[in-house]
């Protein structure tokens, strides 16, 4: 979804900035609404950025992140192990263990196994890649991209060290919460 209809028109509205969340889009896990306005009727529409999958199932309205998250509740739902893709560069996606090639695959819509959509068909300047598990947090940028050189040169906002020792210390704290 890009802009909604106008709900008496129907016609495409018009960006009109953030609002907050009502309590029942709060219920619902909205962290923010985007606010648009039908430029015929002048009639306020609101998207509720909705995170929890129940409620997405139920509305069917989202971009990237709604998807990703419907995508690993269905897939958890059946048993497989998934990571949820987070793009630095504004873009979440999911990935699935495959028992039968022991390795991560790449979901995204309906394209899987397709590691460098983003930096070859998107044309996209990649920078930092993390995916969340249940188990664990890790960089995947690398898995991404074939030109290494460029993507090092981009990553600035932390140092790489910092970086590695923070997502271990995550990884390291979940294992001792485990033992609990």
């Amino acid at each position: 979804m890009d802009k909604p209809m106008c709900t008496y028109c129907g016609i495409k509205t018009e960006s009109n900035g953030l609002t907050q969340p009502t309590a029942e889009e709060r219920k619902w896990e909205a962290g923010r609404v985007e606010a648009y306005k039908c430029p015929n009727c002048g009639r306020e529409e609101r998207f509720p950025r909705y995170n929890h999958p129940g409620k997405l199932l139920e509305t069917r309205c989202g971009r990237c992140g709604e998807f990703a998250n419907c995508k690993a509740l269905i897939l958890r739902a059946m048993g497989f192990e998934v990571r949820h893709v987070t793009d630095w560069t504004d873009h979440v996606w999911v990935e699935v263990f495959s028992d039968s090639q022991q390795r991560w695959i790449h979901c995204d819509g309906g394209k899987c196994d397709e590691n460098f959509l983003y930096e070859r068909w998107w044309q996209k300047k990649l920078t930092y890649i993390i995916a969340f598990s249940k188990d664990e947090v890790a960089d995947v940028t690398w898995r991404y991209s074939v030109k290494h050189k460029e993507v090092a040169q981009r990553r600035l906002l932390v140092r790489e060290e910092w970086l590695a020792r923070t997502l271990q210390s995550f990884n390291d704290w979940d294992k001792f919460q485990a033992c609990l």
